[in-house]
């Protein structure tokens, strides 16, 4: 593990990681229990860096190289099509990398992960990598895109695991991404009413 400057680390991530913690939550309780409801809430948090990381992992081997459209399309550029119907693609892959564990539920009929919380987890997923990533431009995705096997995102697990491309580089304060959240859980929240879901 690098050194971590805690106070830094602290300023950088933990209001933006504490308000998406809190908005996920909400989306689980009553019908999971506090506790529970942080621990699906950190889960799929993690799973935004784990399920990222584990992606170009399995992708540097035939046949997962051209399996995966993460890798293949947003990545390799290996198909020339627009570049609307590429983010297209690529938000839908990263839906259906949380969405998955729904299936997953409603097949084995069991109930781990509140299912709201699981479609705000993909938007708030969503709307980092499409908006301020692809479409706006940032310079830590960039440097992803060039050297593909560090900064997966979110950068609070990068520096915890020490996937940062640059660990010299201060720690990036993503205060903007607490609105990502905001409108992430609360679509999902809209969801769950209309649906009924857990």
């Amino acid at each position: 593990m690098t050194d971590i400057n805690w106070i830094n680390f602290i300023v950088a991530y933990i209001p933006t990681v504490a308000v998406w913690l809190g908005l996920s939550m909400s989306l689980a309780i009553p019908n999971y229990s506090v506790l529970s409801a942080f621990l699906q809430s950190i889960f799929l948090l993690s799973w935004s860096y784990w399920g990222h990381r584990f992606a170009h992992i399995v992708s540097t081997n035939y046949p997962f190289d051209i399996l995966n459209p993460h890798v293949y399309v947003h990545h390799n550029k290996s198909l020339t099509i627009p570049r609307w119907l590429e983010l297209l693609l690529e938000a839908t892959v990263n839906f259906l990398c949380f969405f998955s564990f729904y299936i997953v539920q409603e097949v084995f009929n069991i109930h781990i992960l509140s299912s709201s919380m699981i479609i705000g987890s993909a938007f708030l997923y969503i709307a980092i990598h499409i908006l301020d990533y692809s479409i706006y431009g940032n310079e830590q995705h960039k440097k992803h895109h060039e050297k593909t096997f560090c900064n997966y995102d979110p950068e609070v697990f990068d520096t915890l695991f020490n996937t940062r491309c640059d660990s010299n580089k201060p720690y990036t304060k993503n205060y903007n991404e607490i609105i990502h959240g905001i409108v992430a859980f609360s679509l999902a929240y809209a969801l769950k009413i209309i649906f009924d879901l857990d």
